[in-house]
């Protein structure tokens, strides 16, 4: 029987349709980051509407209705970009160690990246420390002591983890570090292979450069459905908050998004230090960072990440690298930024001294260790900071307060985690003096060089 509810739903699903047809319309009028630009704020208006038209039936009725099918395109992206992360991870590392003239460059690159990585996540935790105490932010309000006998992984366990008893579980799985050994193990042996056994590793080789330009052509494919996925998620996300939060935890996401706010500002700096104007990076960032924004992965963003590393003039090895450890190294958001500030807070209430070195010194060392292996996939802070809260000899349950709020806060985070591992791909490039100039100030289309690196080989041109 046809009823008001699904003439509701009729409604919102034909607005909807007329949202994608709209950007559609202006593919060939606006460009990739204006269009995904544009989704980002279409689906912001589009979910505050919904909220006041059908308030909480956001949560029952026919507003949940209508997002549970707008959801569809959200999740049907988001599995397009999660299918691909396991073969792109595995073929881009094989392919980057195989441009190697040996191992011992493969451990340098991989070396300078992973050194960037953990430094800069070691500067946000000091960045988080900072924020914290100029705004007194406090957690009394919030958090009440229950005892409990379960405790996260443990450092060793976390180190044991990155080698897989099982690659296909691995695979199955979605397990990144696991995968990243894996790969370089390959990639390493087929250096051994061709050095004794030339004509195998030729054969390899070529085997090798043809799966990764198919993998190369699957990535585009999904790419272009960007737009569409980001309107559809952010319409969900924004029509199911309440926007009921206490005082604290409203200082909380305040005091979260100041400190990334920071954090992002020393990405920029570090772009301009290495030639790179602001506005150029943002530019040739914006789709990476506004679907890592709104999808809150980082391994979901791997694709558009390598993507805005080869724009940048990054070649084929750094950028593989850098996309691929980013997800699972590091991380200024999930590791520098929200696991400081719990153990802070829970410290504070606690009535540690936290402030003294004694406490400060460590924290930032654990949430450094604590970064290896950090998961690339919305609420992996948690994670993290169940494990800083562990090292630190503090209650692990008081995280739970602050998941309340964590998906606020985890947008912003995934994309500092994401211009992370773009930086990361890109510096270590400007050390080695491979940075592609003429990619990096557009005198090439990044198609054309792609094209060009597969007819030779060759993994991206000295400046």
């Amino acid at each position: 029987m046809f009823t008001i509810t699904n003439l509701w739903v009729i409604i919102g699903l034909a607005v909807f349709a007329g949202l994608l047809g709209l950007l559609a319309a202006v593919r060939g009028k606006l460009g990739f980051t204006a269009r995904v630009g544009l989704a980002l704020v279409l689906g912001a208006i589009f979910g505050v509407v919904m909220q006041i038209i059908f308030g909480a039936e956001t949560q029952a009725g026919a507003g949940a209705l209508i997002k549970k099918w707008i959801n569809i395109v959200g999740s049907l992206f988001t599995k397009s970009l999660q299918l691909i992360i396991v073969p792109l991870v595995l073929v881009s590392i094989i392919n980057a160690i195989t441009k190697l003239t040996s191992s011992g460059e493969g451990f340098k690159k991989a070396g300078r990246i992973i050194a960037f990585l953990l430094v800069t996540t070691a500067i946000s935790a000091v960045f988080t420390l900072v924020f914290v105490r100029i705004f007194n932010l406090s957690a009394d309000h919030l958090i009440e002591y229950t005892e409990s006998a379960s405790r996260p992984a443990d450092v060793a366990g976390t180190i044991l983890n990155l080698i897989p008893n099982n690659i296909f579980g691995a695979f199955a799985s979605n397990s990144v570090l696991p995968v990243v050994f894996a790969a370089a193990l390959i990639g390493f042996a087929y250096l051994a292979v061709k050095k004794d056994e030339p004509g195998l590793g030729a054969r390899f080789e070529a085997f090798l450069e043809t799966a990764y330009a198919l993998v190369l052509k699957m990535v585009h494919f999904v790419i272009g459905f960007t737009p569409y996925g980001v309107l559809a998620i952010i319409t969900v996300r924004v029509a199911s908050g309440n926007g009921m939060f206490i005082i604290q935890l409203g200082l909380v996401i305040a005091v979260s998004f100041a400190a990334m706010l920071a954090i992002f500002i020393m990405h920029l700096v570090i772009a301009t230090a290495g030639g790179i104007p602001p506005l150029v990076y943002l530019k040739k960032t914006g789709p990476a960072l506004l679907f890592a924004f709104s999808s809150r992965s980082s391994a979901a963003t791997v694709p558009l990440t390598i993507e805005a590393q080869r724009s940048l003039g990054v070649g084929e090895a750094n950028a593989n690298l850098a996309a691929a450890l980013g997800t699972c190294i590091g991380q200024n958001g999930c590791a520098g930024l929200t696991p400081p500030m719990i153990a802070i807070l829970v410290g504070l209430v606690q009535g540690w001294n936290v402030w003294s070195p004694a406490f400060l010194v460590p924290l930032v060392l654990y949430v450094v260790i604590a970064s290896i292996g950090t998961a690339g996939v919305g609420g992996g802070a948690i994670n993290v900071s169940l494990l800083v809260m562990s090292l630190m000899g503090l209650p692990v349950e008081l995280v739970a307060v602050l998941i309340s709020i964590d998906f606020i806060i985890d947008m912003g985070r995934t994309l500092i985690n994401v211009s992370d591992s773009i930086l990361a791909g890109f510096v270590a490039g400007r050390l080695e003096r491979e940075i592609n100039e003429d990619a990096l100030y557009d005198r090439a289309s990044l198609e054309t060089l792609e094209k060009q690196e597969l007819r030779t080989g060759h993994s991206g041109a000295a400046v």
